[in-house]
Parts: C-alpha cells; structure tokens; sequence
C-alpha cells in the first residue's frame, strides 16, 4: 500500500471517528466497497489498540463494529456471535499481510451508482464485498456470506507472511491465547502442555472449563432450590400462607433460564470457543434448556393464572366453568409454547418458518395423519361447551361403564369406577355417546329396593317396619322423605316397593346393602314373615283317570 493510501486511510479514519464521537449512535459506513473497507480496517486497528492498552470493553466495542461490515444473514442465530467475531479477526489478519488497491482506486459510493455495482473482489483473492437489498440508493455494502464462510481457510494461507508495514495485527493470537476475564494469562502460561491439546477445535482447558460450569451449575441450581423452598416453608407457617405451592415451583425454571443464558455468555467471553461448529452443539443444548426452561415457567404462570381467575370470579373449582378457564389456559400455553419451539428452530438456523408454510401445502396429510387426535380435541370443545357433566359428576356412559368424573383432558375423561378402577375415554367417543348423568340436576338420586312379604301380613305393619329401616340408613336425606308403595301381588308374596333418595349416585350399593339389613332387623323385630317361592298344586279326583 503507498503512503498516500496509508494517509487518505487515516485522514478518513479520523473524520469517521470525529463522527462518531459526535453521533454514538450512527452505524459503521457501509455505502460503498471503499467505505465499507476502510470502515472495517480502521474499527478492527481501534479494536488491537484498545486491546493493547488494557481496555478490553473498548476493544470489543469496536471489534462489534467491524463485525457489522460482515453479511451473516445466512448463518444461524445462535452461531453469529462466534462466527462473526472470528470471521473479523480472520479478514483482518489477511488483509493485514495482503495488497490491495490504492484506497482511491476502490469504488466509492458515487461510482457504485453510476455503474450499478452490486460487488466487489480484492484483487488475486476471493475476498469480496457485495450490496445487500440492490437497486436501493440506501443499499449497503458487506464482505460476502461466502467471504465470511472461508475466511479461516484465508487467514491459514497467509499467516505466514509477515505484516505489512503499519498494520495493526497480532489481535487473533492475543485473544484466542487465553480466556480474559476468566482465566488471566498468567493461569494460561502455568497450564501444562497437554491442557493445551486441541480436541474438537478447542483446547482441553476449554473444555474442562465447560464441564466445571455444569457441575457448579447444577449445584448452584439445587442448592437454590432448596434455599428458597426452605424459606417460602418458613414464610408460610409465620404468615399462615400458601407460598411454597404458589412461588416454589417457579424457581427451578428461573434458575436454569439464568444458567443457560449465562453459559452462553461463558463459552464465548469466557472460554473463547471459536469453532462455529462445535459452539452451535453447545449453543443448542444452552438454548434447549433456557427455551425449554422459559415454556416450563410461562406453563406455571399461566396455570396459577387459571386458578387465581377462578377463585377470583368465585367459580365452582370442579365446574365446567372452571375446566373451560383452564382450557383456554391450556390453549394459549400450546401456542406460546410453538412459538417459542419455532423461534428457537429459527436462532439455530433451522428452516422452521419453511416448515411452518409448507404445512398449508401439507395440511390434508398432517390431518390425515392426526386426525383420532383432531377428532378427541373436538370432542373436549364440544364436552367444555355442551356440558354434559362436570368433575365429581356420576356418569353413565354409553351402555357401559359408569363411575365418577375425575377429569376432563385435551385427548380423554376419566372416571373412577365403583371398584376403583380408573377408565380413560376417549372424548371423541364420549362427544357421540348416551350419557346419563346422574348426579345432575341435584347431586340426590333415587333408589328402589324390591321387597316382599307373606300373604295374611298387615300392609300398615308391613309399611311401618319398613319407613323405621330406612331412617337407620346413614345415607338416606329425609328430603324428600322415604315412600312405600305396595306394588303387585305375586305368586308366593306381597310385593312391595321402598322408594328413597340417596345423598349422591355413587353410595346407590352401600345404601341399598345398609336397607336391606335394616329391614330384615325390623321384620325380625315385628314377625313379619318374607316367604320363600311355593306353589300350591291341587288335582280333581276324577281328573287322573
């Protein structure tokens, strides 16, 4: 480079940053391939000199700038704060050992106008600069996504040659030769040779390093757990409160938020992983656990949402009422939840939102495909909004099996047999089926216990003794009152009919079991005769023979 490209260089390095003292906020210059250069190299020569003189804060400042005259459109999220730094620190090792034209021989902005430039190559090597957003007059000029991609196989080519003279090198080796702020260069120097050893791009210190922040993590995040739990315990017996049910199972979640977003700060500012590669497997395991930890605490939220509403508008908490709230809860915790999977898709470079569009093309095979489990979410809309039952309900469903609501779900209900068996059915099913709820309009139901007695018994005696059994049955309500009914005549006995009310559906075989008992007491008490079947036959003389 001539003296007069090394003096218009730093007379246009001197006006930029005159600018930016006077405007902090202006965005590094990128309207020309010139500009762009020109801003690169002198935000990268700031960054070394910054760096040199101890302020690292400053250098990375500026070394974020440089960045910015890098097109990484095309790489991941999560892997831009990597690749983007090392690409920067790779392009300004090359073109610090490299010729290129004379500054007033680069395109400025006047010329990319007047000849519709859309690129730009540093002559003899593929290093290029080209526009983003072309035909636009604002448009901006960046080194390439492919300049970006091979700037490493650039730097391994040249870093043999020797600077050229005035350059500000040497920033690659300083910052990738210890860890700043975590481990100083005095502990690097210290470090055995073997802690040194390269292993997938990184030294075995890193690594080490790596697995150290898990471990101390993990314990961090138990010892939290059991710290805050132990205090909501004491809040709750102090203030007579329910802390520990409401608070405590919103700490895990914050805590691994906090410890994964930390650790993607460590691996780059900490340990100085520089392998695109293998940070984007360790940035995806630090973004699973916080996108994962953020669905877990927002899905807590929300549900404490659910019931505070509820106890708030004083609905019934095992009503339909309260299961629609909670559903909609549930409606809106899935929805965020796809958002953030997709977003999450999105900053590890994965084609979510493609896939997201081509599910309209896809969609008759996706419902194909899922459609038992449209057809049962359909089913519980039409559950929640017909409300044939609720929790705690006695249900008969279909011709078959009947027991207790326990729950209504997104895919099935519940119930809880008489025996204790528990029956999951699916809501599909249930949305086509007969049910006969038995605990609605009143939770009071009826029973009918059969008796019968001999002829020649007194139909008042017989009445009496079984009104007295029924008020010894702890399950019987007195309103409405007891009723016996006499019903037919049979072939051996006078049959009678006990009409009571139970006070709920479920008690119908206790109750019928505790009458029964207490009727045979009280016919024993009053020698009240039940017969067993007889027939009397009787033949004609004359008849035989």
């Amino acid at each position: 480079m001539t003296i007069a490209s090394l003096i218009a260089l730093w007379i246009c390095g001197y006006t930029a940053a005159a600018a930016q003292a006077v405007h902090p906020l202006a965005p590094p210059d990128t309207s020309s391939p010139r500009a762009t250069l020109n801003t690169f190299l002198e935000e990268m020569n700031k960054a070394v000199s910054s760096y040199k003189a101890g302020h690292r804060d400053q250098a990375f400042d500026f070394l974020n700038r440089g960045v910015r005259c890098l097109n990484l459109d095309t790489e991941a999220p999560a892997t831009r704060p990597v690749l983007g730094v090392y690409a920067a620190l790779y392009l300004k090792e090359t073109l610090d050992r490299i010729d290129f034209p004379p500054l007033e021989e680069i395109p400025d902005a006047k010329t990319a106008i007047t000849e519709k430039l859309t690129s730009w190559t540093v002559p003899y090597t593929e290093i290029t600069i080209e526009a983003v957003n072309g035909g636009n007059t604002e448009r901006r000029f960046l080194f390439s996504p492919k300049t970006v991609k091979e700037s490493e196989e650039f730097y391994n080519k040249v870093k043999s040659l020797p600077y050229k003279p005035g350059a500000e090198g040497a920033l690659y080796e300083q910052l990738t030769s210890s860890a700043g702020p975590i481990v100083s260069k005095a502990l690097m120097d210290r470090l055995p040779s073997w802690m040194k050893a390269g292993i997938f791009g990184q030294a075995l210190w890193q690594w080490t390093g790596l697995i150290l922040y898990f471990l101390v993590g993990a314990v961090t995040v138990l010892l939290a757990f059991r710290f805050v739990f132990k205090a909501l315990g004491i809040l709750d017996a102090k203030l007579n409160s329910n802390l520990t049910n409401s608070l405590g199972g919103l700490v895990i979640p914050l805590m691994l938020v906090l410890f994964a977003e930390t650790g993607l700060w460590f691996v780059v500012y900490g340990l100085h992983f520089r392998d695109a590669d293998t940070y984007l497997g360790i940035a995806f395991v630090f973004l699973l656990i916080s996108y994962g930890s953020r669905m877990w605490f927002i899905g807590a939220i929300l549900n404490r949402a659910a019931g505070f509403v509820i106890a708030v508008a004083r609905i019934e908490p095992m009503g339909m009422h309260a299961q629609l709230i909670r559903f909609g809860f549930d409606v809106v915790t899935v929805v965020i939840v796809a958002g953030a999977a997709i977003r999450l898709g999105a900053r590890l470079g994965l084609p979510t939102y493609s896939l997201v569009t081509g599910l309209g093309v896809g969609g008759l095979a996706v419902a194909l495909a899922g459609r038992e489990a449209l057809s049962n979410l359909i089913g519980t809309i039409a559950i929640l909004l017909d409300r044939p039952f609720k929790l705690g309900d006695f249900v008969v469903m279909g011709e078959g099996d009947h027991g207790t609501v326990t729950e209504i779900g997104l895919r099935s209900t519940r119930i809880k047999r008489l025996d204790g068996i528990l029956v999951s059915i699916p809501n599909a099913s249930i949305a086509n089926m007969k049910i006969v709820n038995e605990s609605a309009p009143v939770t009071e139901s009826q029973i009918t216990v059969p008796v019968g007695v001999a002829y020649g018994s007194s139909v008042n005696e017989v009445e009496q003794a079984l009104l007295t059994a029924c008020q010894r049955c702890e399950y019987v309500v007195s309103e409405p009152a007891p009723s016996v009914r006499l019903a037919s005549f049979g072939d051996s006995a006078v049959e009678f009919q006990v009409l009571v009310w139970i006070i709920q559906p479920e008690f119908r075989a206790k109750a019928t079991d505790q009458i029964n008992r207490a009727i045979c007491e009280e016919f024993a008490k009053r020698r009240i005769e039940m017969p067993f079947p007889q027939r009397d036959i009787r033949i004609r003389q004359g008849e035989l023979g």
